[in-house]
């Protein structure tokens, strides 16, 4: 996949201030303001959109500052990280601020925060940062339910934020070699590591309100859903029990995420079905067997559920992804 590119320095003939903001404004993000500083001002993107839609960009850049929102779509998570900065006269740090808080930002820490939420980030020196902007659908529901993501720092401590820290650096540094398979590997690694280290934070960008702990229990209930995915029989009352709490507590956690048990369930066992469709790995795997391997005991109501929420059979998913016919 050609990742789109653009630079200012291809337009001598325009203002280059004028035509950075345009630029942003088409990779969706909010105004640039260039900030005071030597020579012509420069700027530099590349972007490549993977197939649910998540936008990644790399900006490279003189000092700037980027504020506002987006606002065409609500529900979405936005992600930034300072990839690097060159030495210059500045001694002021990069910063993130939003809500009458700032929050100094060095090279690898990580912002984040709502779409629909004005935010202001300050480039005082010359840099290279990762921006990446998840839609709704790309996003996993324990971000969109329980979890009331807020404008912050991520700082890159010990533990899953490391980690989340260096995946996001290679991410920038490998966007011109990704190419649409490897993208969907993206698409699952970015957001179960963003809900780990929103939750291993729990006080993450100064707030002084921690993580529910409601949110921690969902987050965890998640994760023993996923390793019984398999199961065919598994119901409420089993994730209830195994978990140490009543059905009835169970029941009102998924209701903060605006869905029941069973629904949630169907999704993420759809999602996985959706997943080995499109993946090289289980090409010798029949579409029947794929989906009672996640659990489905009737293939007939899988490729109904399928097409019911992703708009197409699971026949012609494969196709798409695979050019694999199936008779």
């Amino acid at each position: 996949m050609q990742p789109w590119t653009f630079d200012v320095a291809d337009h001598p003939d325009r203002p280059p201030g004028l035509v950075w903001r345009e630029t942003l404004a088409r990779l969706s993000l909010p105004e640039a303001t260039p900030v005071a500083g030597p020579g012509r001002f420069a700027g530099r993107a590349m972007q490549v959109i993977s197939p649910l839609g998540i936008e990644i960009t790399r900006l490279d850049g003189s000092p700037q500052r980027i504020a506002g929102r987006y606002t065409a779509q609500t529900d979405g998570v936005w992600l930034a990280l300072l990839l690097s900065e060159q030495p210059g006269t500045s001694t002021t740090p990069a910063t993130l601020a939003a809500g009458g808080t700032t929050w100094n930002m060095g090279v690898g820490a990580i912002a984040c925060g709502p779409l629909a939420v004005d935010a202001m980030l300050t480039l005082p020196r010359a840099f290279s940062l990762l921006y990446v902007r998840l839609p709704k659908l790309a996003l996993h529901p324990r971000l969109l339910g329980p979890t009331s993501l807020r404008v912050g720092v991520l700082a890159p401590t010990l533990g899953v934020r490391r980690v989340f820290a260096g995946f996001l650096q290679g991410l920038g540094q490998a966007i011109d070699a990704l190419d649409t398979r490897q993208l969907r590997t993206v698409e699952l690694a970015l957001s179960e590591l963003l809900i780990g280290s929103v939750l291993s934070d729990p006080s993450y960008g100064g707030g002084a309100q921690p993580v529910n702990r409601r949110v921690a229990a969902m987050h965890s209930i998640c994760q023993l859903i996923e390793s019984e995915l398999t199961d065919p029989d598994l119901t409420m009352t089993a994730i209830a029990r195994k978990h140490g709490i009543s059905p009835r507590g169970l029941q009102k956690l998924f209701a903060m995420t605006g869905q029941n048990f069973s629904q949630y369930l169907r999704l993420r066992r759809l999602s996985r079905c959706r997943d080995d469709l499109a993946s090289p790995l289980s090409a010798h795997l029949s579409i029947s067997e794929i989906c009672f391997r996640w659990g489905f005991n009737d293939a007939a109501h899988f490729s109904r559920s399928f097409r019911q929420s992703y708009g197409m059979t699971p026949r012609a998913w494969r196709q798409e992804r695979l050019g694999k016919d199936e008779t």
